[in-house]
């Protein structure tokens, strides 16, 4: 007779567990998904974060190589020589302040590589054009690094030229819908007065009509240069409407390539060309001179002329945003 043995039969009743069960592990992929979805927001806030600083130091370079330029040279450079139409031939563009600061970006090898005695565009001077620069780039513009066609600049074809993030402030728009200081046409206008205009416009002679102004000096920016912009950021979504036209190219000398003009509408302060097209009527002059970023809320980073970089909110006072271009305007404006 055998033997009772009291645990006999209760493995093969209570048979241990090797895994877990699908409900387990449906539990468990359910929770890191919702981790997942919960962390990526912080993540991708983080991400922006280090881009937003990045892009702020490299406006706080940019506005320091614009001052040691100054102090050596006596003036601020020129935000761009035009000898002519600026919409027609390309022969009349020479210089720009992006150029003029490379010596003080410690880039002096390719500032020796630019042709002065030659047209902006001319062969010679395309391979300069064509250096992407990541001073000149902040990292939350999506067309940073590219090369691109500039809907102007047909000749840079086919490789185009790069592009840039920043743009030098001209001054305020000089009537109540036209009138910018980087256009040659209006150079010699008796509108385009001194206390309207910014640190950085276009200089030149075009048709007899010298620009009155020679470049700009710190002791000319009388309002205060804590209180003046200097140069800010233009980036936004792809524009459909014009190709390239919506891309701020740090090498270029046409106009608004990389001069802008705080102008008092909010439509001007969106990241999006096309968007400010529809609303203002399609009055391509206005919008292409625009500061908008894609940060966080589209806050706009801006170096002031002390060198000083400051987040202006695309929301600002129009009338405030305006009165901040001007070096000599008159007025008393602070930032918010």
């Amino acid at each position: 007779m055998r033997a009772y043995r009291p645990n006999e039969g209760r493995a093969a009743a209570c048979p241990r567990h090797g895994g877990f069960t699908l409900v387990e592990l449906l539990v468990v992929i359910t929770i890191i998904g919702i981790l997942i979805s919960l962390l990526l927001p912080a993540v991708q806030s983080a991400r922006e974060s280090a881009r937003r600083a990045q892009c702020s130091n490299n406006l706080k370079q940019i506005g320091l190589a614009i001052l040691a330029y100054a102090q050596n040279e006596g003036t601020l450079p020129p935000g761009a020589i035009h000898t002519g139409n600026a919409a027609s031939n390309a022969q009349y563009h020479h210089m720009n302040w992006g150029i003029a600061i490379l010596p003080y970006l410690e880039l002096e090898n390719l500032y020796l590589q630019y042709d002065q005695t030659v047209y902006n565009t001319h062969p010679n001077n395309l391979p300069v054009l064509r250096t992407p620069l990541k001073i000149m780039n902040c990292p939350s513009d999506n067309r940073a690094g590219r090369l691109l066609v500039p809907t102007q600049r047909q000749e840079t074809a086919p490789e185009g030229i790069a592009t840039g993030s920043y743009k030098g402030n001209m001054g305020k728009r000089w009537t109540s819908d036209n009138g910018f200081f980087d256009y040659p046409n209006y150079f010699g206008h008796s509108g385009r007065t001194s206390d309207k205009r910014g640190p950085l416009y276009a200089l030149g002679d075009w048709n007899g009509r010298k620009t009155r102004y020679g470049t700009c000096q710190i002791a000319h920016i009388r309002d205060g240069t804590s209180n003046t912009f200097l140069v800010g950021e233009y980036h936004t979504v792809d524009s459909t409407f014009l190709r390239a036209t919506s891309t701020a190219f740090w090498g270029s000398t046409h106009s608004f390539h990389n001069l802008g003009c705080p102008q008092p509408e909010s439509y001007h302060r969106l990241p999006d060309y096309d968007r400010c097209m529809q609303i203002n009527g399609n009055r391509h002059y206005r919008c292409d001179r625009s500061f908008a970023s894609l940060h966080a809320h589209n806050q706009i980073n801006f170096v002031m002329c002390d060198g000083a970089v400051h987040s202006i909110s695309p929301d600002i006072n129009g009338a405030l945003y305006e009165k901040l271009a001007t070096i000599a305007g008159g007025e008393i404006a602070n930032l918010p």
